[in-house]
């Protein structure tokens, strides 16, 4: 894990500098805030202007071809899941704010760009992505920065090089502010069993410079429970030349979408390494989002219990975790 005040990203002539550092992300914000509100006033007098301004069940009736299909996207795109954004046909940007507090650990705060740029004039199977994952798989689960490592904001280049319905293979290629390079092919398929229940499978194999080969594997199975509740459950596995042996996850979570605004989450999920057979850490918690003042500004909070041993030898410790977020959603199409 690297962290600068700032990293810069390079594709041919052009530069894209990432800036993480608390003095600079007031500027940042003043920034997207002006790029953001023409979009809000413009829509502010429709009815239901919703997510990104844009009705969200409209959004995800487009792409979604079952009960339990719709109301995955629907959750994953108001809860900001990093892959609602990189699958999706449009370009999107979040600038996500956030403090989290770990008993066991410490106190921390930071800024992050996350999202992508489609870019139809020169391609439209090509887009810039603004991603913080570990090659491939931050994952709905992974959302309080507490189960994985703290990431720095990537800017790779992403090709789709085919899509169907239930199918999308997908190459990557980036720099690092080292200029390090990072690339990486991503396969996901999603299988409907019933129209209340699917099945989701993704494969990435990625290569990092200084870092060597990896594979991340996530299998995802959501089960819609009424018209506006989802059960789901998660597993993953990780496997990379520099780990300590192959690291695993999984989780259940239950999320219900309000009667009017905002959306909670309750989570269970455990993980661990293969070299070992104990659990490293236990959590439970939720997570509780709701928009403000404008459909693109969301503020969450997200407390839990952490149960967890720093080594095998070492004895279970229980702490609490807190986390606050406020994000900039912003998109266009």
């Amino acid at each position: 894990h690297w962290s600068a005040p700032a990293e810069s990203c390079i594709f041919g002539n052009v530069s894209v500098t990432m800036v993480c550092a608390m003095r600079r992300s007031s500027a940042v914000l003043l920034s997207l805030w002006a790029f953001a509100s023409p979009l809000a006033l413009a829509q502010e007098n429709e009815e239901d202007s919703g997510f990104f301004g844009l009705g969200l069940l409209e959004r995800t009736q487009a792409f979604g071809t079952t009960q339990a299909d719709a109301l995955a996207r629907r959750l994953d795109s108001y809860f900001g899941v990093e892959r609602s954004d990189l699958e999706a046909a449009y370009s999107s940007l979040r600038l996500i704010t956030q403090g989290s507090w770990e008993q066991l650990d410490s106190t921390e705060f930071r800024v992050r760009l996350r999202g992508t740029l489609v870019l139809p004039r020169v391609n439209e199977r090509l887009r810039l992505v603004f991603s913080e994952d570990k090659g491939e798989g931050a994952t709905y689960y992974s959302q309080n920065d507490i189960v994985t490592e703290q990431q720095s904001t990537r800017v790779n280049l992403e090709v789709n090089l085919a899509e169907s319905a239930r199918s999308r293979f997908d190459f990557r290629v980036g720099l690092r502010s080292n200029l390090k390079l990072r690339s990486s092919l991503r396969y996901r398929y999603e299988q409907p069993f019933a129209d209340d229940y699917l099945g989701r499978l993704s494969q990435t194999v990625y290569f990092i410079d200084g870092t060597g080969y990896g594979s991340f594997t996530q299998l995802q199975f959501d089960k819609s429970l009424s018209e506006k509740s989802l059960l789901r459950w998660s597993t993953e596995f990780r496997a990379q030349e520099e780990l300590n042996g192959n690291e695993w996850s999984t989780a259940l979570q239950y999320s219900v979408l309000g009667e009017n605004t905002g959306a909670i989450s309750y989570f269970f999920r455990m993980n661990g390494v293969s070299n070992h057979s104990q659990v490293d850490r236990y959590q439970v918690g939720f997570r509780l989002r709701e928009n403000i003042y404008r459909p693109w500004l969301f503020w969450e909070f997200s407390p839990g219990v952490s149960t967890e041993k720093k080594t095998p030898q070492d004895s279970y410790e229980t702490g609490l975790f807190a986390i606050v977020r406020l994000e900039m959603a912003i998109g266009a199409y």
